[in-house]
């Protein structure tokens, strides 16, 4: 069996999507609906790798529990210098093209999720194949609201911007 593989995806995943919201977070802290569930949500990719890790364990995977990283030096500059740059069209721009990033890794932490639910599925492991629909279900959260943000700002940013 390659659980483990499947597990690492998904860990893989969702670690690189905690740090893509921090890092969309930080830079767009002016926005504050953005900056505040960004970090929500980056604090629920923790949270689901905490989820897998009695999984990890039982099927030989590396476990990854790092998705809860507080703020660093970086992300404070980012913080800064989005406060001076509000109001500007230039981040607007930036904005939709975070969140478009931010999709696509969204979409691809889900798309993980659905493989491990199918190989759990496959090998019988009812307690995995339940995880993996908790973390299917926040995984489709994260792109929906992503989604949302970036209808929001598509007329503002393109049409009126």
């Amino acid at each position: 069996m390659k659980l483990d593989h499947a597990l690492e995806l998904v860990q893989d995943a969702e670690a690189s999507l905690a740090d893509e919201l921090r890092t969309l977070g930080e830079r767009h802290a002016a926005e504050s609906d953005v900056y505040h569930t960004t970090h929500l949500l980056a604090a629920r990719c923790a949270t689901q790798l905490e989820r897998l890790l009695p999984h990890a364990e039982r099927y030989a995977a590396p476990e990854r529990s790092d998705a809860g990283q507080s703020p660093g030096p970086l992300e404070r500059v980012r913080r800064l210098s989005s406060e001076l740059l509000a109001g500007r069209p230039e981040p607007a721009m930036l904005l939709l093209h975070d969140l478009r990033e931010t999709y696509v890794s969204a979409h691809d932490a889900e798309i993980a999720w659905v493989m491990l639910r199918q190989a759990a599925k496959a090998a019988r492991d009812t307690e995995l194949v339940a995880t993996a629909e908790e973390g299917l279900e926040e995984a489709e959260r994260r792109w929906k609201w992503l989604r949302t943000k970036i209808k929001d700002a598509s007329p503002q940013v393109l049409v009126a911007g």
